[in-house]
């Protein structure tokens, strides 16, 4: 029979995952070691220096149920590693983590900035954890594995409603340039304002045409995108309010009991808090399945900065 390797719950044949902390379930409790014995799917490099980030991603991941190592390898990188089967998780879990670990570190960077009385320019990067300096680079702060470059892939996300307008504006620039330029160039060819030669005047029209057809282009696409806007904006408007409707300060302490809340609290206040936007996260999308997993985080940690933080 199978058992979760966290609650120590016996489950019957067919079920994979606890129901209390989603840690997908072992055949016997001895197989946890043994499941972290066996990891050997790559889910990050991290530059030497941050080998105590390295270390805190291996609790919260182990505390979710996923298990984690952790080596140090020759060329001074530190690695995480996780068991085949549970790097789909591992990812999941690991977005949570990474998205936490870069606000607090731009908290830290505008603190320090403040208490020693400089202004410091924040930038956030998607080439590291973070950036204190806007020159911070990738091989300075964050080294890059496949599985990092696919977890950045689906953490971005713009709003489809953003995408409209972008596209929209291009639609205009690129129509009211193009127009313009071909009135310009059939000016100069047919000789009523003639300041170009003949050829220069051909080039002028061809390159304008282009922009003509690219503000229809655009056009085309917003009006595409219009739709998708509304549709996500009218699920937006209901994932709020099942939020406000169904997650309570309540919910969120007997979830914490039930997946050893103290375990986590004693572990640090930054690992309860990712444990919990990992619930958030599961049961909102169990709840909105077509929502997008990357909208899904941004709502949830809007709505949870909100009302809990």
């Amino acid at each position: 029979m199978p058992w979760c390797p966290n609650c120590k719950t016996e489950y019957r044949e067919g079920i994979t995952h606890c129901t209390d902390c989603k840690a997908a379930l072992v055949a016997s409790l001895d197989l946890k070691e043994t499941k972290v014995q066996n990891a050997t799917s790559l889910l990050v490099q991290m530059e030497g220096e941050q080998k105590e980030i390295a270390k805190k991603l291996v609790d919260f991941l182990e505390y979710s149920g996923v298990p984690a190592s952790l080596t140090e390898q020759e060329d001074g990188l530190i690695a995480v590693y996780t068991a085949p089967e549970y790097l789909k998780d591992a990812k999941r879990h690991f977005r949570a983590f990474y998205s936490v670990e870069t606000e607090r570190a731009l908290e830290k960077a505008a603190e320090d900035a403040f208490l020693s009385g400089e202004e410091e320019e924040e930038e956030e990067t998607e080439d590291g954890f973070f950036a204190e300096e806007a020159e911070s680079t990738e091989s300075e702060d964050f080294a890059q594995s496949p599985a990092e470059a696919a977890l950045r892939s689906e953490k971005d996300y713009v709003s489809s409603a953003s995408r409209y307008s972008d596209y929209r504006s291009s639609g205009f620039t690129f129509t009211i340039f193009g127009v313009l330029g071909i009135a310009f160039a059939l000016l100069n060819i047919l000789d009523i304002v003639p300041l170009f030669h003949i050829f220069s005047s051909v080039i002028i029209l061809i390159m304008f045409t282009a922009f003509l057809i690219m503000g229809i282009f655009s056009f085309v696409k917003s009006g595409k995108l219009k739709a998708e806007a509304d549709r996500e904006e009218a699920l937006t408007s209901d994932v709020k309010k099942w939020l406000e409707e169904n997650i309570t300060e309540d919910t969120l302490r007997a979830y914490d009991e039930k997946s050893g809340g103290n375990e986590a609290e004693a572990k640090g206040a930054e690992i309860l808090y990712l444990n919990r936007l990992d619930y958030l996260r599961e049961t909102l999308l169990t709840a909105f399945p077509e929502l997008n997993a990357a909208l899904a985080e941004q709502l949830i940690e809007d709505f949870y900065g909100a009302h809990f933080d």
